[in-house]
């Protein structure tokens, strides 16, 4: 149950699988909305998706990343925008495999910097990343308006 598949055609159970995974994050969304989501984030738009499923088929774990250029530097920035695993599917390599696919992924596109984006108050998170060789590098500010 660890093998991470890029998606790019979503079935209505996949599209209601992951809206139940991005809801786990604490974020309000209904599947409507997350079909919207997932039809913009495309390879055509710099973007990866990846789902783990459960032997059943059902997606338990999401990934998703998107390669950007900077202005301080020649090279893409790949950076992990989401990562989540069901609590059924957690302490068995499932999200390590994932962080695995999406660098493995960001490599063969010429990324050189690596960035996980990680909810402020998510402490196992935090731990999950830096065991992996991330860390901390600035803080971001966001504005809701």
């Amino acid at each position: 149950m660890t093998d991470a598949e890029p998606i790019s055609t979503w079935t209505e159970p996949d599209v209601v699988a992951v809206t139940e995974l991005v809801r786990l994050l604490g974020h309000q969304v209904e599947p409507a909305s997350m079909r919207s989501r997932l039809d913009r984030l495309t390879a055509e738009a710099g973007h990866r998706t990846w789902v783990v499923r459960a032997e059943d088929g059902r997606p338990v774990a999401v990934a998703g990343a998107q390669l950007t250029w900077t202005y301080a530097g020649d090279a893409p920035t790949a950076q992990l925008l989401l990562l989540v695993v069901d609590p059924t599917a957690r302490r068995h390599g499932t999200g390590s495999a994932l962080l695995g696919t999406f660098e493995t992924w960001a490599v063969e596109q010429g990324a050189r910097q690596l960035s996980a984006v990680s909810a402020a108050a998510t402490d196992s998170a935090h731990r999950f990343y830096q065991r992996r060789g991330y860390h901390e590098a600035g803080v971001r500010y966001t504005r809701l308006v």
